[in-house]
């Protein structure tokens, strides 16, 4: 079917997007592929040759192209919000992420309408398809939005427990062993003094509790409140939550 000269148009805007899309999402892939990231590491070396083929068919000016780059766009924007949400709030400053994180997740969120309209552009409801693609496309910087308001992460660090004698556990968050930047938070938890006395490794008059997972609570970049839940990935400790207020120390280190 002819296409008409909006659809040229649009076409046009799509293939200079989708290569510069390209060329500025190589370097993650590449990094990716190097080091892995988390379970999504095979859906990143699917999408990027994926969208390489869809470039060749709309050059081609297959509307299978079109619909195939729809697709990969949306996919790529649901696997980088996370990514690009901790980004915005956390790393902002980062002006390397602009060109390798940013630039590209903007150009997969305008791939969405740009391929519904060329796809809609002969349809009698065109302007419905295509003012909800544009509604679709920004609800993923409002989820960033909204998602950030309140939002917990996890991670593990090291632990180092005191047991005083007036019945008060002192714990010493550290990222490692060795590592000087530490925070320390206090509790007088029987039950916690009692699993620290039983799993953890005394050394020199305290219990060394490893991989010990907490959970932080954030309101965008501002840490609300800290809990720990579990240590050597299988042992849990019973749930306690410190408010911001009461963490003593630099606990920069736990920011996501």
């Amino acid at each position: 079917m002819k296409e008409t000269e909006k659809q040229k148009k649009i076409r046009l805007i799509i293939i200079i997007l989708t290569i510069v899309g390209l060329v500025s999402f190589l370097s993650q892939t590449v990094t990716v592929f190097a080091y892995g990231i988390d379970n999504t590491t095979d859906f990143y070396l699917l999408l990027y040759p994926i969208l390489f083929v869809s470039l060749i068919l709309v050059l081609a000016k297959s509307k299978f192209g079109i619909l195939l780059t729809l697709l990969t766009s949306i996919s790529y924007s649901i696997l980088l919000t996370n990514e690009v949400g901790k980004y915005l709030i956390f790393d902002f400053q980062n002006s390397t992420l602009i060109l390798v994180l940013l630039l590209p997740y903007l150009i997969f969120l305008s791939l969405i309408p740009l391929s519904i309209v060329y796809l809609t552009d002969k349809t009698e409801n065109r302007k419905k398809f295509q003012l909800t693609s544009i509604l679709f496309a920004l609800g993923f910087f409002a989820f960033i939005i909204f998602d950030r308001m309140d939002k917990d992460y996890s991670r593990t660090v090291f632990v180092d427990a005191v047991l005083k004698n007036n019945g008060i556990v002192e714990l010493k968050l550290k990222p490692g062993f060795a590592d000087s930047r530490e925070f320390y938070v206090n509790t007088n938890s029987k039950e916690l003094e009692k699993i620290i006395k039983v799993k953890g490794e005394f050394v020199q008059g305290s219990y060394f509790l490893s991989n010990t997972r907490i959970q932080t609570n954030y309101k965008f970049n501002k840490l609300q409140s800290l809990t720990i839940i579990e240590f050597n990935k299988n042992i849990e400790l019973p749930k306690l939550t410190w408010n911001v207020d009461e963490i003593n120390g630099n606990y920069d280190f736990i920011r996501p």
